[in-house]
């Protein structure tokens, strides 16, 4: 082979090689998970798929006050919804003794509400910018307004314009406490109850250009 024919053969197999290196570098390119992009005091912001996401999570307050309505709201999730088919994790007793010690297994631990809304309160005569949480037509309790203040007031301000034309707020409700089983001496399983509370997520979602 002479050194013409060589040269000529490398510059024949790099340019086949253009079209794969293009692949590669659309594969390096492909989605590979939720990227974190900004935090604040309240809330985390990501990169993902299908748009940038803005979590705010919270726990929800007031809910010692709406206990009545809190299990009014579990019933009806029951009837209607598959988020609560599953109860104390899946686990049978047996389980429960074999791989858990001293650790409340709940009856329905973090199961999300199907129907959850924030709705304005302008009349609350303890705050003005107010925050309620409902559970399907059940009000469960507040946004909280201690040890959340930035949180809130943002919150409030997404809710009351300052949402953009490509933004979407959604919110959901997940359950903590209640019934719950328990292994404290490996021998048998103890049932016990706790007040229900609720954890709330505001997520805002940001659709491309």
């Amino acid at each position: 082979m002479g050194i013409f024919d060589f040269l000529f053969k490398n510059k024949k197999t790099s340019r086949n090689n253009e079209p794969q290196q293009e692949i590669a570098s659309e594969i390096k390119e492909e989605y590979k998970g939720p990227l974190p992009i900004a935090e604040t005091s309240y809330s985390v912001t990501k990169e993902e798929k299908h748009g940038i996401f803005e979590y705010i999570d919270f726990r929800i307050a007031g809910t010692s006050f709406y206990q009545k309505a809190i299990k009014k709201a579990i019933q009806q999730e029951k009837e209607n919804s598959s988020f609560f088919d599953e109860k104390y994790e899946g686990m049978t007793n047996i389980e429960i003794l074999e791989e858990t010690y001293d650790e409340p297994i709940f009856e329905y631990g973090d199961a999300l509400f199907s129907n959850c809304s924030l709705q304005l309160e302008p009349d609350n005569e303890y705050d003005a910018q107010a925050i309620a949480v409902y559970i399907d037509s059940f009000m469960v309790g507040h946004v909280p307004k201690k040890n959340f203040p930035e949180g809130k007031e943002y919150i409030y301000g997404q809710l009351t314009g300052d949402l953009k034309d490509n933004q979407k707020l959604n919110f959901s409700v997940s359950l903590k406490g209640g019934k719950y089983k328990i292994n404290r001496n490996d021998e048998k399983i103890d049932i016990g109850e706790s007040d229900y509370k609720l954890d709330g997520q505001v997520t805002i979602k940001t659709e491309y250009n």
